[in-house]
């Protein structure tokens, strides 16, 4: 009987140590300066002001111009390896969307939305006609902007987003593998910011291809989103909380449009590809599958991506250059009337 009493002990001290080394991994991370981030991961940025926020972009190439646009907790790097990929042919034009990455803060009294913000970024920099390729939330951003600013809009490329509101996440953390949706679940309990051991695991949870999450990329993703302020709610954070809106923006896009999507992705599964091609009502839209990727297609598989949107946009800039002349000619924003009350937030 003593020694069943010792074994019970022993394992119970077990699974205490196991306990206390799960959540201290899981507990919250120590801020970061904005100098030190910046340091880190400024090289070959710009910055510039836009509606009184400080913007981090970067430009890049020349021809005709793509805008990039991260998802949520992301940042304009995410998109490092498909630039390189596209190679010559287009400009690209990516910013950290305020407040995050190496942008921001945004004031308080702030009001513009997504799109707004980001005609007003466009405007600064005197482009004129551009294509849009977002990434889950950033393509919220995408096809708002599309809707309401139709004329500045020759192609939108959209990549693994909601086409519904509000997301499922929860829906979403269950189908995670056990060990993750107890990682997960703890880390949004506990971890305010984000540890390292939480974000390694909240990209493994969204990469296919776990190569791909690199310590650099952990690290990379541990320290932007640890600044004090970055992940602060704002009126352009890109959430749909009113699905008549979302239904609403989609039917107004005109431009045509692609769809990239992980076939793999926990968030967005299979089925709401085909509802975000039937929302897309008001233009001819194109769907490329990529069956053993998962929610974040641009940063997990950047060579699949850049062939394919390089592919698309080949052929509908070239049919369109009569219309709209070459890129980069500066165009006056004239809001789709149905939006024109939308550029105070409406999420």
């Amino acid at each position: 009987m003593r020694a069943l009493w010792i074994v019970v002990a022993c394992a119970a001290a077990v699974a205490l140590l196991v306990s206390a080394q799960f959540f201290a991994a899981r507990r919250s991370a120590p801020p970061i300066g904005f100098a030190e981030v910046q340091t880190r991961y400024g090289e070959g940025s710009r910055q510039v002001e836009v509606a009184g926020v400080d913007v981090n972009y970067r430009d890049e190439g020349s021809g005709p111009v793509l805008v990039l646009l991260h998802g949520s907790f992301g940042s304009l790097r995410m998109f490092d390896d498909m630039v390189r990929e596209l190679g010559d042919g287009y400009r690209t034009i990516r910013y950290d969307q305020p407040p995050s990455g190496l942008s921001g803060p945004v004031p308080p009294e702030f009001f513009l939305t997504s799109e707004a913000f980001l005609s007003e970024f466009l405007d600064r920099l005197g482009v004129g006609p551009v294509a849009l390729l977002g990434t889950s939330s950033g393509g919220i951003i995408a096809y708002r902007f599309a809707a309401t600013y139709p004329e500045r809009v020759r192609a939108v490329i959209l990549s693994n987003i909601p086409p519904s509101a509000p997301v499922d996440n929860e829906g979403a953390r269950a189908r995670l593998p056990l060990k993750l949706r107890w990682s997960m679940g703890a880390c949004v309990r506990y971890a305010r910011p984000f540890s390292r051991t939480c974000w390694r695991d909240f990209l493994s949870a969204y990469f296919e291809r776990r190569e791909r999450v690199t310590d650099a990329l952990v690290t990379e993703y541990y320290d932007l989103n640890r600044r004090p302020g970055a992940s602060e709610f704002t009126s352009m954070t890109a959430i749909m909380r009113d699905d008549s809106e979302v239904r609403r923006f989609l039917g107004a896009v005109k431009a045509p449009t692609q769809l990239i999507w992980g076939m793999l992705d926990p968030v967005l599964p299979p089925d709401t590809l085909e509802l975000l091609a039937g929302r897309l009502a008001s233009t001819t839209v194109r769907v490329d599958k990529l069956d053993d990727v998962n929610h974040y297609p641009p940063l997990e598989a950047p060579e699949e991506v850049a062939a394919l949107a390089r592919q698309f946009l080949d052929a509908v800039i070239s049919a369109d250059e009569s219309a709209f002349g070459p890129g980069g000619v500066t165009v006056p924003p004239s809001p789709n009337p149905a939006f024109s009350d939308r550029s105070r937030a409406s999420h």
